[in-house]
Formats: structure tokens, C-alpha cells, sequence
């Protein structure tokens, strides 16, 4: 399965280097227009920090997209996984493409600083709230994703509870909102998180169809 799951990052490389590539260029920009405009404190880390974890999770929709069309799941069943091991994969592809944005972050920020010559300082566990919350929100596609394939393949009850599973991600989501950077919130989100890749992974055993 890790050989599988290596061969998906393999795949999706050029989206994710194309998406980092182009909060790369963004940060650039806007440290280039603060150094030349004479700002004091230069771009705002959390800005600088944020762009490449927001390519991630684009980039984890795009994949998601991708698998359906081209039938990704049939290719990998014609050898010797299984079904629960795709599941596996389908959830864990967002893990990773946000997590390689967040690691993608760090040398963000120091370009930034470099060209600005120095950033407007942010709270790093602000910076983890929000990279807590873009993961969510890309573990919620392969979620809604299999909710729907359960609707369609007539199993009613498998697609209600993955929709009341993300109905409750969401509200938890908002509720971490109005809480957010606390304890409160970081455990609601992981919360969140976690229910959202168990749900879509037991659905994902459960279909009957893998052809879309």
C-alpha cells in the first residue's frame, strides 16, 4: 500500500510543485511591493506561511477529481490491494498534500523575510489553527465524495450517516471558529479531521461499485 500511496504523490507531483510554485510567486510579489513601498514591518508571516498549505488542500481537491475521472481506483485493484486499503490511500493523499504544504511554509517565510527584509510576526499557533482548518476542509472532499457514491449505489443508510458525519464536521468546524486558537478549538478540529477520514474510509470499503 505505501508503494501504491507513493506512486499517487508521484503522480500528482507537477500539481502540487505547480501550486506551491504559484503561492511562491504571490509571496514574491507582495514582498517585493512592501520593500520597494518602504513598509516597516513587510508582509505578514501568516500570509507568507499560509499560501503554500492553501495549495495543498487545492491540490488534494484536484487529485480527487482526477481519481474519479480516470478511473484510478480499477487500475489499483487490477493488482493486489484491496478495498480497504484504497480507502486508506483516498484519506490519507489530503494528509499528505496539506502536510507537505505546511513543510513548504517554512522556506516561504524565510524568502519572504529575506527579500522584504523583515515580516510582520504572527502567532504560530494561529498559523497551526488555520493549517488545522484547511486540512478539514480537504478531508471533507473524499468524505462528501463517498457519501454521494453510497447514495447513488443505493446503500441509504451508509450515505445518511457519512452526511450527518459531515454535517457535524462542519458545525464543529464553526463552533472552533468562534473559539478559535484555544485548546477547544485545536481538539474540535482534530476531532473533525479524524471522523472525517474513518467515515470516508469505512464507505469506501462498503461500495459496490468502483468504476466512478
Amino acid at each position: 500500500m505505501s508503494y501504491a500511496l507513493r506512486t499517487e504523490l508521484a503522480y500528482f507531483r507537477p500539481w502540487l510543485l505547480g501550486g506551491v510554485g504559484i503561492a511562491a510567486l504571490v509571496v514574491v510579489i507582495l514582498s517585493v511591493v512592501t520593500r520597494v513601498l518602504g513598509e516597516a514591518d513587510g508582509p505578514p508571516t501568516f500570509v507568507a506561511a499560509m499560501m503554500p498549505i492553501i495549495a495543498g488542500m487545492v491540490v488534494s481537491f484536484i487529485s480527487q477529481s482526477y481519481r474519479a475521472e480516470e478511473r484510478r481506483a480499477r487500475l489499483l485493484l487490477a493488482g493486489d490491494l484491496t478495498p480497504r486499503q484504497l480507502g486508506a490511500i483516498a484519506v490519507a493523499l489530503p494528509l499528505c498534500f496539506v502536510g507537505l504544504g505546511t513543510l513548504a511554509a517554512v522556506p516561504m517565510v524565510w524568502m519572504a523575510d529575506l527579500i522584504s527584509g523583515t515580516l510582520e510576526p504572527a502567532n504560530p499557533m494561529v498559523v497551526a489553527g488555520f493549517a488545522g482548518q484547511f486540512l478539514a476542509f480537504a478531508q471533507l472532499g473524499p468524505l462528501a465524495q463517498e457519501s454521494s457514491a453510497a447514495r447513488r449505489q443505493g446503500r441509504r443508510a451508509a450515505a445518511l450517516a457519512g452526511w450527518a458525519v459531515f454535517i457535524a464536521a462542519i458545525l464543529v468546524l464553526a463552533v472552533a471558529q468562534v473559539f478559535q486558537h484555544s485548546i477547544v478549538a485545536f481538539a474540535g478540529v482534530a476531532m473533525a479531521v479524524l471522523a472525517a477520514m474513518l467515515a470516508a474510509a469505512a464507505l469506501y470499503v462498503g461500495r459496490t461499485d468502483f468504476t466512478r
